[in-house]
């Protein structure tokens, strides 16, 4: 499975909101790259439970900032998070196992956070521009 690669096509143009899409980026490489190294589950649990809680954190923090400037869509971004978690929670219930990184939980990790970033942030990213936001 390949890594995410960011490039200027992910950034919505907040610098706050890029940074923290990078970090979370940053943290699915990691368990993509290291999916045939983690062994232990308690490694493995840790490091998705630290993922998710960064999420957490920045789905809060993009949030604040929709309702803040009172951004239209508000309301499916926030269903789209929750549904994001939640899914997020039963892959690991099922996934984290002995010796196991499920493919397909990183699978949707990655493709989850690509597609949300190009076609849900995105329609934010002239909204906070008009707005003086950056």
């Amino acid at each position: 499975m390949e890594t995410i690669i960011w490039s200027g096509s992910l950034s919505v143009g907040v610098k706050e909101m890029d940074r923290q899409h990078q970090k979370l980026i940053g943290m699915i490489n990691r368990l993509i790259e290291e999916q045939h190294v983690l062994t232990e589950p308690a490694t493995i649990a840790e490091l998705l439970t630290e993922m998710t809680d960064y999420a957490q954190e920045h789905f809060r923090a993009e949030e604040y900032l929709m309702a803040e400037y009172g951004y239209e869509r508000l309301d499916s971004q926030k269903h789209s998070h929750a549904a994001f978690l939640d899914k997020t929670l039963e892959f690991m219930d099922a996934s984290v196992g002995p010796n196991i990184l499920s493919k397909a939980l990183l699978e949707y990790l990655s493709s989850w956070l690509t597609g949300h970033i190009l076609h849900e942030d995105m329609q934010y990213k002239e909204f906070f521009a008009k707005k003086g936001i950056a």
